[in-house]
């Protein structure tokens, strides 16, 4: 199965029920992807953060009011 941004899904399974349970799975997490979140900063609490670095070692975030640098951020 293929996703958003060509990222592709591969799974063996013999049971029917258990793969359309799977793509049901997958399907729900792709609505979530679209729906809007709120970052927060985990230290000021302000909305006001952006996405600042990533690669192989993840997503990291930067507050442009406290100066906040993590990987850690609140969604609301």
């Amino acid at each position: 199965m293929s996703l958003k941004g060509g990222l592709k899904i591969q799974y063996s399974t013999e049971n029917e029920d258990e793969q359309e349970k799977i793509e049901e799975l997958i399907k729900e997490e792709e609505r979530k992807s679209h729906q809007t979140q709120v970052l927060t900063c985990p230290v000021c609490n302000s909305s006001n953060v952006t996405y600042y670095l990533g690669g192989e070692l993840g997503y990291q975030y930067r507050c442009n009011d406290c100066g906040y640098v993590g990987a850690l951020v609140l969604e609301k």
